[in-house]
């Protein structure tokens, strides 16, 4: 067995690295700049901003602090991916897009305050809408400090993973529904208020519910650019799905998400899928008439025969047992 020292492969490319610029009150509109720099082996996007500001254009403005990917604050996008610029190196993306040039932009969906440093006022706001922080449930939480507040490691486990949420705001620039609705609050903001939201300790569930469905909890689209950018994994839409349910689970099923969500599951249970033909009026009552009518309409003008009839799909009776046991799981469950 050989035991010698084990050098790395080093490479190095020389590259064409497009960075936007804006100044607002000055530039009119973003333009781009473009600086050569050799990019070697480890070189991460940081680096190569520091290395361009140092060296070509000292007026190059980023936001950047801890360099190891705990801060958050060094999202930008590298070839329109959100990205943490401290810890994605540049070589492998030169090669794999097979050209040898990066263009580097600000986060989506904020306002530019200059070149690649946004204004993040907007995502703190409607965080803080959310209340994400313990309010102190007293059942839970003794009123001596010499005292624990205790908890079980299945409650532990129910939103560890959301504490490696670092607010770095890469789901948030990468979110349709936020492109789509400013008003939108993220997917950051959600799963912060469900991480709380679950905990044991906490005694603000139901208003934090509330606060969630107010600011779009049922608009996320489910396109799952969030889990692809999230740069500690803690996949955002799933946890959307999750506080979804929490909130029917709450009570709170007047809402045109909660009926939708109802409809689905008991249209899949009996016909093996989604009764799309009537589904407006499943989520909105009558109002979804003018819905159907529209479509039946436009049906018509293209020479195709409308129809109100779902079919049910082979194996329906395999979904139905599906359904039934699911249930029996949950009683169980719940039993324990």
């Amino acid at each position: 067995m050989t035991t010698g020292k084990i050098t790395p492969k080093r490479e190095s490319l020389l590259a064409n690295i497009r960075v936007q610029r804006f100044t607002p009150g000055h530039d009119r509109s973003p333009y781009f700049d473009n600086f050569k720099l050799t990019v070697e082996t480890g070189m991460t996007v940081l680096a190569a901003l520091r290395k361009i500001k140092d060296d070509q254009d000292s007026s190059l403005t980023f936001r950047a602090f801890c360099r190891s990917a705990i801060c958050g604050s060094c999202t930008v996008r590298v070839n329109g991916r959100s990205v943490l610029a401290c810890s994605t190196q540049l070589l492998p993306i030169l090669k794999d897009f097979g050209k040898g040039s990066v263009t580097i932009t600000p986060m989506a969906n904020l306002p530019i305050l200059r070149d690649l440093v946004v204004d993040i006022d907007p995502v703190i706001d409607k965080l803080a809408k959310m209340h994400p922080y313990l309010i102190e449930n007293p059942e839970r939480i003794p009123q001596a400090l010499e005292q624990e507040s205790l908890m079980s490691q299945d409650e532990l486990n129910s939103f560890d993973y959301l504490t490696d949420c670092i607010l770095c705001g890469a789901c948030y620039s990468a979110c349709s529904s936020v492109q789509a609705d400013p008003d939108y609050a993220g997917p950051l903001t959600f799963a912060k208020a469900y991480r709380f939201s679950i905990d044991a300790r906490d005694n603000f569930r139901g208003i934090r519910d509330q606060a969630a469905i107010d600011q779009g909890l049922w608009s996320c689209v489910q396109c799952r650019k969030c889990i692809k950018v999230c740069p500690k994994d803690t996949r955002p839409a799933d946890t959307i799905r999750r506080a979804r349910k929490l909130t029917i689970d709450d009570g709170i099923q007047d809402t045109p998400g909660s009926r939708r969500a109802k409809t689905y599951v008991a249209d899949i249970e009996r016909f093996g899928q989604v009764n799309k033909p009537m589904l407006p009026v499943a989520v909105y009552g009558t109002k979804g008439w003018d819905a159907i009518e529209a479509a039946e309409a436009s049906l018509t003008r293209h020479g195709m025969e409308p129809t109100r009839r779902v079919c049910t799909l082979p194996g329906q009776e395999g979904a139905a047992r599906i359904f039934e046991k699911v249930r029996e799981i949950e009683q169980g469950e719940k039993k324990k």
